[in-house]
């Protein structure tokens, strides 16, 4: 079993990914709304701008949380 730590490069390529991930997401959203009414769109991007707000905060939470010490996830022998 590793020790979860992530080299520079895998973390580049994981962060790359989610970035394009979440613009191909966004995209979709934005493509599929584009005929609602326009008091539609608004109050479903306030949404979704909303829940991105939450989402931010649980990240920002769990960065303040202390941090496992390493190996400390792995069973003991292993």
């Amino acid at each position: 079993m590793g020790s979860g730590r992530m080299s520079q490069e895998d973390e580049t390529e994981r962060t790359d990914w989610a970035r394009r991930s979440a613009e191909r997401i966004i995209d979709g959203v934005l493509t599929a709304i584009e005929r609602y009414p326009a008091e539609d769109r608004v109050a479903l991007l306030h949404e979704i701008a909303r829940q991105a707000e939450r989402l931010r905060d649980f990240f920002k939470t769990e960065d303040d949380l202390p941090q496992p010490l390493p190996f400390e996830d792995e069973p003991p022998g292993g």
